[in-house]
């Protein structure tokens, strides 16, 4: 719900990063870059929140030269929390190699294309439309399985799944119910569906950076588009969407730019809250 700006200060800036901070050409706007320097002078923390893990956000994170003032990433939907000048994981959750086992063997009799991520590779199931997508925005490798069972004996940080929007909503409603006890379900995009470790979300580990750094959620700002990003929206103490942002997560926000990612949507809600 939108409400009337007021003074606040803001401590810190938590951004999702595709179809909020990016473009649909995945570059971050120069408008939007000077909103973010001069919100950073103020000595207020940036840090990227998306479901991409460290290895396909530090370009975004040395664009914005985050990498340089010590601040943090939120990677891999919440499961990572990352040191953005060295890329240490300081938290790492995982989902249990026997939980990936029953999970991927269930995607496999209703046959969908799934994968992991180790570092900078995406391995997935079999070479497939929604992989090659996701090698596209995130930059990362893509590779085929070729050792299962080893893969399979290994912790992971989380499986996403590709498909048809339609096929996807109805298998997100179908894993909520079965493993929603177990881990965490969310869609980042209409086309992939994510199976996280419990515990692993973006509000849980935005809540976490800000004890560490010792400020108040009622200081923390976070814009995000999507239904991963809706946890963050509703903890953070300013929790704002762009103008194409999903509608449960718009009537979540605590304020709703008029202006899509493509028109510098971050800005405007800087001006706004932060300078404004």
């Amino acid at each position: 719900m939108n409400q009337a700006v007021q003074k606040t200060q803001i401590r810190l800036i938590a951004l999702d990063l595709d179809d909020t901070l990016l473009r649909a050409d995945l570059s971050i706007s120069e408008e939007n870059k000077r909103a973010l320097q001069r919100a950073e002078k103020l000595g207020i923390h940036i840090v990227l929140a998306s479901g991409r893990n460290y290895f396909s956000m530090r370009r975004y994170a040395e664009e914005l030269c985050i990498h340089r003032r010590g601040d943090y990433l939120i990677g891999s939907n919440g499961a990572q929390l990352i040191q953005a000048s060295t890329g240490k994981l300081l938290e790492d959750l995982k989902l249990p190699a026997s939980f990936c086992r029953t999970l991927t063997a269930e995607l496999e009799r209703q046959g969908y294309a799934w994968q992991f991520y180790i570092e900078d590779t995406i391995y997935c199931n079999r070479m497939n439309e929604w992989a090659i997508t996701d090698h596209r925005l995130s930059g990362l490798a893509v590779e085929v399985i070729s050792d299962m069972d080893a893969l399979l004996s290994h912790d992971q940080t989380k499986i996403l799944v590709g498909g048809e929007p339609p096929r996807i909503e109805s298998l997100y409603k179908e894993l909520k119910t079965r493993f929603g006890s177990q881990a965490e379900i969310v869609t980042s995009k209409p086309y992939f569906l994510e199976i996280l470790p419990k515990g692993a979300d973006k509000g849980a580990a935005l809540e976490r950076l800000a004890k560490r750094l010792r400020i108040g959620m009622e200081s923390v700002l976070a814009v995000g588009d999507a239904r991963n990003d809706l946890s963050m929206i509703q903890k953070a103490g300013w929790g704002c969407a762009p103008a194409n942002a999903d509608e449960d997560v718009r009537l979540a926000a605590r304020l709703v730019s008029t202006k899509s990612n493509e028109e510098d949507a971050v800005a405007d809600i800087l001006d706004q809250i932060v300078f404004g």
